[in-house]
């Protein structure tokens, strides 16, 4: 800790500096960004002293100085004295020493989280006013404090001077990738038109949230992103607490059935789109329909290139720190296969519980946090590759109030109970599906906010209450021609 310190402390020699400026403030923040703490107590107030010198200067106090702060007190002095003898680290060396410091106190602090958790179970663990004891208080306190090991091992890098040589040869190396292969950069899409052509799909790191009040499509919009996930071959998780599991997973595979690939099949092009999920549920098929939802099903288990959806239905709360642990289990098991998880949909984060070490009692407060939480983990998943995560979210009533009086447009104020899903998130939408346009299924679609760019103007899509397909209102097949008519059977909207 000694030649750490000494590394950002401007000591001179024969009048001359050790280190120049510009390498004091380089290593500076090297050390900022590590993460690494100063234990002993003279260490802690020398920071203390440093930082503030630098917040409001921008420059590293010198040696003199620290030493005239330190008067009086002789462990600082003492400790000051000895940092003056050694010989102070630069560039790479700097950061290799605090990379070997951060895991020395890294690996403490863990073994310290195992220790305390044998202990939960074994014993008891006093926190602030109460106790906690046994097996699954002791797996909540574990996931909870491990949180900072995860975020932390990011590998990500975080900070540049982006007129180095370095930097200048990684933008154009980024940008002659995405033109040579622009799929590299596109996101989840929705299939429709209006809205990909301005987001152009979810993109790993971004976190969508979908507005909309009760019994407006939410859920549908959700599991059909989904679905159109695993038809681009990407690899997604769905935490389903709106819907069971069971009814999520006779969803997506009734999905299956509305493909545009069927409408070429010569026996079931006719049934494209045409098996209702009403009937799935309740074991209502005909023996033809029947037929062809196995057909559907053994594609769909079978034919290569779709990607993986995982759904979970948690038994208990779902909280950010045992969602985390999911995430992490679920990549864990994929990636000994060579994959990775590209999204996931929760359905949704207004049913989440905060930590207990975190709640602060208040509802809003608490679904802010978690709603934070998100986007981090959007951002940091999976060593910093990033994670597209899409959640919807109950607007309140005098917002729904309030688009029911303007044809069915949203206002941003519709999420002001949560007013970080409109900071935090990178695409806000939000849907709305009029009294009158329920037996049709006709949902207005307008865009609250696009972090990149422009917003699509609102526009109406439909919801086929048969298979609960989500489609654009006039839609095409893949080789132009618009699709036959699918048929509208009046069923209620229930999710």
């Amino acid at each position: 800790m000694k030649r750490i310190f000494r590394s950002i402390i401007n000591i001179k020699k024969s009048g001359n500096p050790t280190i120049s400026p510009e390498e004091l403030v380089q290593n500076y923040k090297l050390f900022i960004s590590s993460k690494i703490r100063a234990e002993d107590p003279s260490f802690i107030k020398l920071y203390t002293w440093v930082e503030a010198h630098f917040r409001t200067y921008r420059e590293l106090p010198s040696i003199e100085l620290l030493y005239e702060k330190a008067a009086g007190d002789p462990a600082v002095m003492s400790s000051l004295e000895e940092i003056a003898t050694q010989i102070p680290y630069i560039k790479t060396d700097y950061r290799a020493i605090l990379k070997e410091k951060a895991d020395q106190q890294g690996s403490e602090d863990f073994r310290s989280i195992l220790t305390k958790t044998w202990q939960v179970v074994s014993s008891g663990l006093k926190l602030k006013k109460k106790e906690i004891k046994g097996i699954v208080p002791a797996i909540e306190y574990f996931s909870s404090e491990s949180r900072k090991f995860r975020i932390n091992a990011t590998g990500v890098k975080t900070e540049s001077q982006i007129r180095s040589v370095e930097d200048n040869k990684e933008v154009i190396e980024n940008y002659e990738k995405r033109k040579k292969d622009p799929i590299t950069n596109w996101g989840l899409f929705s299939f429709l038109e209006r809205m990909d052509d301005c987001f152009r799909g979810v993109k790993l790191g971004e976190l969508m949230v979908i507005a909309a009040f009760v019994a407006q499509g939410k859920t549908t919009f959700a599991a059909n992103l989904a679905y159109n996930g695993i038809m681009q071959g990407l690899n997604g998780m769905l935490i389903a607490m709106e819907m069971n599991f069971t009814e999520m997973r006779d969803f997506i595979y009734t999905l299956h059935t509305s493909n545009h690939e069927w409408y070429d099949h010569p026996k079931y092009k006719n049934l494209c789109g045409k098996i209702s999920y009403e009937k799935v549920l309740y074991g209502e098929l005909d023996p033809l329909e029947f037929e062809f939802f196995q057909a559907a099903g053994n594609d769909f288990s079978t034919k290569p290139g779709f990607g993986e959806l995982h759904i979970f239905q948690p038994t208990d709360n779902m909280t950010p720190s045992r969602l985390e642990m999911e995430l992490q289990d679920r990549q864990a098991e994929m990636s000994e296969r060579g994959k990775s998880l590209d999204f996931l949909i929760v359905d949704y984060v207004g049913l989440m519980s905060q930590d207990k070490n975190e709640r602060y009692g208040d509802f809003n407060t608490d679904l802010n946090n978690i709603i934070k939480r998100l986007k981090t983990m959007a951002i940091n998943f999976n060593n910093g590759k990033g994670l597209r995560v899409i959640t919807p979210f109950q607007v309140n009533r005098e917002g729904w109030k309030d688009a029911v009086k303007n044809d069915g447009v949203y206002k941003l104020t519709a999420l002001s109970n949560a007013n970080e899903g409109e900071r935090a998130a990178d695409q806000v939408i939000s849907l709305f599906i009029a009294d009158e346009n329920k037996n049709s299924g006709i949902m207005k679609i307008t865009c609250l906010k696009n972090r990149r760019g422009k917003q699509f103007a609102p526009f109406e899509a439909c919801i086929d209450f048969t298979s609960r397909r989500l489609r654009d209102v006039i839609e095409k097949k893949p080789d132009g021609a618009p699709a036959d008519d699918m048929q509208i059977n009046e069923i209620p909207l229930d999710t």
